[in-house]
């Protein structure tokens, strides 16, 4: 049986407060399942130790998920492993203004390169790009654009 590297100790206090959780039945499925996981994982009150792949089993779960769980709560305590992870910030990028979007479309509807037969999302991107009409653009943004504006003939 493999050593269990993130332990979990609840107090009275803590273990209390989560089956209290469950039978107030006010989490969501997840965070209830992440209460079931804390509380077969506890080695206080009998000091067996249960181990991952053996909650996982009994929860109907994947024992990563157990391992997860176990390891939040040691890092960052109980309402870490219970509450979801914050997401991170999406990307400070910039918002697509009426006046870009205008310009988006108004290329689109112009004769493709020489070389090329029509638009493609990325030569719409690489072109916004090169007229100075955004700094920077992904292709999915221009298809967004396109997509809202009824332009879907383009690809």
């Amino acid at each position: 049986m493999p050593t269990i590297k993130y332990r979990v100790n609840l107090s009275p206090l803590e273990r209390d407060r989560l089956e209290q959780m469950l039978t107030n039945k006010s989490l969501d499925r997840r965070a209830s399942m992440h209460v079931r996981v804390l509380l077969l994982a506890d080695e206080y009150p009998s000091g067996k130790k249960m181990s991952e792949q053996a909650i996982a089993r009994e929860l109907r779960i994947n024992s990563q998920t157990v391992h997860t769980i176990r390891r939040r709560y040691s890092l960052l305590g109980l309402e870490a492993a219970i509450s979801r992870k914050p997401r991170s910030k999406m990307s400070t990028g910039m918002r697509i203004t009426p006046d870009v979007r205008t310009q988006i479309i108004a290329l689109s509807q112009t004769v493709p390169p020489v070389g090329k037969t029509r638009w493609t999302l990325r030569l719409l991107a690489h072109h916004a790009i090169a007229q100075q009409i955004v700094d920077r653009i992904s292709h999915e943004t221009v298809g967004q654009v396109l997509k809202s504006a009824g332009q879907q003939g383009i690809i």
